[in-house]
């Protein structure tokens, strides 16, 4: 059986909306947010591409506008960068509404810069983690 696979802009399309999503909390000092995007990472890992809320907006809104061909990549490493970047941001939120803030906010920063990264320069930290660790 084939290796499933993404279209490469999928990925990078929710790095960055989480990157923007996760700024915008700590700035605005929103926990609720926090929380709010670590639900549509763990229902877009758990749920795969089918029930993920970003990938759906990307396919359904972005995604026919383009007039690009689709180029493709292996869907493991971005989706367990995604199981990465959703406990981190569950984390987070446990300290968010604990008492922790400073811990929870710095994780929470933590997911905006790799996401950010990620989606700027497709170096994708959670992938290269996949790569080094879940696939040998």
């Amino acid at each position: 059986m084939p290796e499933p696979t993404v279209d490469v802009n999928v990925p990078r399309f929710n790095q960055a909306v989480v990157a923007v999503l996760t700024a915008v909390a700590f700035v605005a000092q929103l926990r609720w947010l926090v929380a709010l995007t670590f639900v549509v990472l763990a229902v877009s890992w758990l749920g795969g591409p089918r029930f993920a809320p970003l990938t759906r907006i990307y396919l359904g809104l972005i995604r026919p506008r383009l007039n690009q061909p689709v180029e493709y990549e292996p869907a493991a490493p971005p989706r367990f960068a995604q199981l990465v970047g959703s406990v981190t941001l569950g984390v987070a939120t446990v300290f968010l509404y604990g008492g922790a803030e400073t811990v929870g906010w710095a994780l929470t920063l933590l997911v905006t810069a790799l996401a950010g990264l990620a989606a700027t320069t497709r170096v994708c930290v959670g992938c290269i983690l996949y790569e080094k660790v879940v696939a040998r």
